[in-house]
């Protein structure tokens, strides 16, 4: 499975002006509809929000979710690597509020794990960014690039032993913006500590609150 989303990001003038906003594409297609799904209405004092997609387990009954990808590991007991996103709410007024969150989760027989997650798009400086996911065999291979204030920017490269979740590797480095472009440095990020892959503490942290 190859998963790519880019940010693009103009950096004339302030900082606090920039904004980037791409639609996320997948080079997977949509998951037919399986009898598990069911369409519900929503509490109307949630505006734009009139309908929800709860689809299989991932969703944790949880709002506008759905999952956008799936695609088996290198070996069956390895499980599936799945994309669930959780749609931004319609009035989100804050750059936070608009990110259209991603979950990987790697789904297996004995437990779920949560491997990362991002969001679609950034919005604003400093907030969390899109990534890539390369699954090849029993590895999941992510590469993640945040824009920061002050022109800064961090780029993560790590990767995920399936079926246990074990990181295999995990680098990051501070870099500078040039155009839409973020060049890494020599220096080095602090790497947060891995998580136990439960819906609040994902095994790879890739933005760093």
């Amino acid at each position: 499975m190859h998963i790519h989303a880019v940010c693009l990001i103009g950096l004339a003038g302030l900082v606090s002006s920039f904004s980037c906003r791409k639609p996320y594409a997948s080079s997977l297609s949509m998951p037919s509809t399986s009898p598990s799904q069911e369409q519900v209405t929503v509490d109307a004092a949630l505006p734009g929000d009139a309908t929800v997609l709860r689809m299989d387990r991932l969703c944790h009954g949880r709002l506008r979710c759905s999952v956008s990808d799936r695609s088996p590991g290198g070996r069956t007991e390895a499980g599936d690597v799945v994309v669930v996103r959780l749609a931004a709410p319609a009035d989100a007024a804050t750059d936070e509020d608009r990110c259209d969150r991603r979950e990987y989760w790697l789904s297996r027989p004995t437990r779920d794990l949560l491997l990362a997650v991002d969001c679609e798009t950034q919005w604003g400086a400093d907030n969390p960014g899109p990534a890539s996911l390369t699954v090849s065999g029993t590895l999941a291979v992510f590469h993640y690039v945040e824009f920061l204030s002050g022109d800064a920017c961090e780029l993560v490269d790590a990767s995920v032993r399936l079926p246990h979740g074990r990181i295999d590797a995990h680098t990051r480095y501070f870099g500078s913006v040039d155009g839409n472009t973020c060049r890494p440095s020599r220096k080095r990020a602090p790497v947060p500590a891995s998580g136990l892959g439960t819906l609040d503490h994902p095994i790879l942290v890739l933005h760093r609150p």
